[in-house]
C-alpha cells in the first residue's frame, strides 16, 4: 500500500485525506511530508500536478520558515517545477536560492548546483560563468558518481574554452570523457549506481565546440 504522503494523483479525496493525515502528524514531521508529497507529484511531470506540488512547497516554506532541513530541497524542487513548466528564469532563481541556503545550512546538499549550471550553460548566460566556475570547483572534490563528474567537467571545459584557457578546457574535456566511459561507480555494493547510461548530446556538442 502506498504511503499517504506518496500519492501520484490528486483527486479531491486525495487532497482531503492528505491534509487530514498531515494535521494528525507531529508538527516537526509535517514539512518533510509536504516535501515528499510534492516530489512525488513532480515526478509525474503532469502540469496540473506540478501546480499542486508548487502549492505544497509554498505552504512548507511559508508555514515552517524555521525548518532548515527541508528548505533547500523545497527550493530545489520548486526549480524543477518551473523547469518542467518551461519557465527557466524562475527555475534558475530557485536553484540559486537553494544554493545560497546551502552555504548557510550545509548539512543538506541537493543537486541544485548541477541543475543551475546546466541552465546557465544552455542559456549562454556568460555573465554568470565566473560565479558558476567557483560553485563547480567547490563541489568537484566531493563528487561521487561518474555521471556528476562527467557533467561538471564538461561544463568546466566549456567555461574555460569561453575564457580562452584552451589547455584547461582540454583537461576538463578529457576528465569528462573518462567518467562518461566508466562502467562502474567504484562503490562496492552499488557498482552500477551513477554511471552514464545516456550521454547529454547538447553538452557533448558544446564541449567539442560543434
Amino acid at each position: 500500500m502506498t504511503d499517504w504522503f506518496r500519492r501520484k494523483a490528486w483527486t479531491k479525496m486525495d487532497e482531503e485525506e492528505f491534509f487530514i493525515k498531515l494535521g494528525r502528524a507531529r508538527k516537526d514531521s509535517r514539512p518533510q511530508y509536504l516535501k515528499i508529497q510534492a516530489i512525488e507529484l513532480v515526478s509525474t511531470k503532469n502540469k496540473d500536478l506540478l501546480k499542486v506540488a508548487e502549492s505544497l512547497l509554498n505552504k512548507l516554506l511559508t508555514e515552517y520558515p524555521d525548518d532548515n532541513f527541508n528548505k533547500s530541497p523545497a527550493l530545489h524542487t520548486l526549480g524543477d517545477i518551473y523547469r518542467n513548466l518551461g519557465i527557466e528564469i524562475k527555475a534558475v532563481d530557485f536553484y540559486k536560492q537553494a544554493l545560497d541556503f546551502e552555504t548557510i545550512y550545509p548539512n543538506v546538499k541537493t543537486q541544485a548546483y548541477l541543475d543551475y549550471a546546466e541552465l546557465i550553460i544552455k542559456s549562454k548566460d556568460t555573465a554568470k560563468f565566473g560565479e558558476l566556475e567557483s560553485i563547480l570547483l567547490e563541489r568537484q572534490p566531493n563528487l561521487l558518481f561518474p555521471i556528476d563528474k562527467y557533467k561538471v567537467n564538461s561544463i568546466l571545459s566549456i567555461i574555460n574554452k569561453f575564457n580562452g584557457k584552451e589547455e584547461k578546457a582540454t583537461l576538463y574535456a578529457e576528465l569528462a570523457e573518462q567518467n562518461a566511459n566508466k562502467e562502474t561507480s567504484g562503490l562496492r555494493y552499488h557498482k552500477n549506481l551513477g554511471v552514464v547510461t545516456d550521454r547529454e548530446n547538447w553538452l557533448d556538442k558544446l564541449v567539442q565546440n560543434k
